[in-house]
């Protein structure tokens, strides 16, 4: 699904109005795709602005398209989540064109805000995270797996565009290729305990052939690289790589370019740390929970997006009472001046750390990650790196030091110069 930006756009095709005899005025093209486009488009009657999905016409014959988007309507109808985009609308135009008519978002997708920004401050990329699980959640109740989640198809709202408070909402966008499971929980209408039933959504009437990857091969789970039945833990393991991508400023692949080699790691090759990929110091804690969402089987991984969203919850409260004390510390100690800690390096970089980073330091245990952290650590220095002895290399230096000083007075004697 292309994004529901008010950026860049293009006017709709020769000037022709594709969403004639529909309740709906097109005003621009957003986007474009394999499927079809992404038009805004305006209410005839209200003038309320929306985004429309509308297939492409050489596909609107083909019944398999007009079903995926129905499933796609009619799962997004089911999830009642700030964190997801709301659908409004389901139709045809009058030249059999199926369309779905969603919310209107102000804003930029994450993909565009990590272009813009590089990696994300850790408490940001914990509170836009258990946003997107919080949609998930929501999805995961009713019966539905996104199968896609990655930085395009999240969404973040301008300040104040979607939140009465003026903060940042994370909202998931595109479920054009979720999966529907057998059964869910769908809320009761005041939302009170005991008052949700179990219902099953309507799945597609033409189901993805078997042995098909659905999905994007840079964020798919083992098991959607592997073209096996997947569940909600698939987008747990989504959300880890997502996490990890917020961190660092790039995924633990990242240094593959082949779609196969990329699946074949989801599969078979265990990622780094964030700790030791990012240029901002990351807590253990949290290390070890990225890990955990990343892990190769789905049953040693978060068991939920709800589970996904404590723990990370857990996390940040403990970086905020670590921040606080750090904080309270300096002042007593300094008469007001915040004091830098002088761990792990010193220098002009350890003069910019703050209380808090200092904290997350003394927290982590010698060699931070363990046998698998080493191991990226020798492939960072390259296959067959040696050990270097301190001692050797010191004698070394220092002889070296001694023959290019005899060399120097030696040429400056002939020279004449001494």
């Amino acid at each position: 699904m292309a994004r529901l930006t008010s950026g860049s756009a293009e006017p709709p095709r020769g000037g022709r109005d594709e969403l004639e005899g529909t309740p709906y005025r097109a005003l621009r093209r957003l986007g474009r795709g394999g499927m079809g486009e992404v038009l805004e488009a305006e209410h005839r009657a209200l003038r309320k602005r929306v985004v429309v999905k509308l297939v492409r016409r050489a596909l609107a014959g083909d019944p398999r398209f007009a079903d995926r988007l129905r499933v796609e309507a009619q799962a997004l109808a089911a999830v009642s989540s700030p964190h997801v985009v709301a659908v409004l609308d389901l139709g045809r135009t009058p030249a059999g064109r199926p369309y779905l008519v969603m919310e209107r978002l102000e804003g930029r997708t994450l993909g565009e805000e990590l272009v813009r920004r590089g990696a994300l401050p850790v408490a940001e990329a914990i509170d836009l995270v258990r946003q997107v699980l919080a949609g998930l959640a929501a999805a995961h109740r009713v019966g539905l797996v996104h199968r896609d989640v990655k930085l395009d198809n999240v969404f973040l709202c301008a300040p104040g565009s979607a939140a009465p408070g003026g903060g940042r909402v994370a909202k998931l966008l595109d479920f054009g290729v979720a999966k529907v499971l057998d059964g869910g929980v769908e809320p009761g209408a005041a939302g009170a305990p005991g008052a949700e039933r179990t219902f099953a959504l309507e799945g597609p009437a033409y189901p993805t052939e078997a042995g098909l990857l659905v999905g994007t091969p840079r964020t798919a789970s083992p098991e959607q690289a592997r073209c096996q039945p997947v569940d909600a833990r698939a987008d747990v393991y989504a959300v880890g790589l997502l996490m990890y991508t917020l961190l660092v400023g790039h995924g633990p692949f990242a240094h593959l370019d082949d779609a196969l080699e990329v699946l074949r790691a989801h599969v078979l090759e265990a990622p780094c740390p964030p700790s030791l990929r990012a240029a901002q110091l990351i807590p253990p804690a949290l290390d070890r929970a990225v890990l955990r969402a990343l892990a190769k089987r789905a049953e040693e991984r978060f068991q939920s997006a709800e589970a996904f969203a404590e723990e990370l919850g857990r996390i940040a409260a403990e970086l905020g009472e670590a921040g606080g004390s750090a904080r309270r510390a300096g002042v007593a100690g300094t008469g007001g001046a915040e004091r830098m800690p002088a761990a792990a390096g010193g220098g002009e970089a350890g003069a910019a750390w703050t209380p808090e980073i200092g904290a997350w330091f003394e927290a982590m245990p010698d060699g931070t990650g363990g046998a698998g952290a080493r191991a990226c650590v020798a492939a960072d220095a390259g296959e067959g790196a040696a050990p270097v002895d301190a001692r050797l290399f010191a004698a070394l230096t220092a002889g070296s030091t001694v023959v290019f000083s005899l060399i120097a007075a030696l040429l400056l004697r002939g020279l004449g110069v001494w």
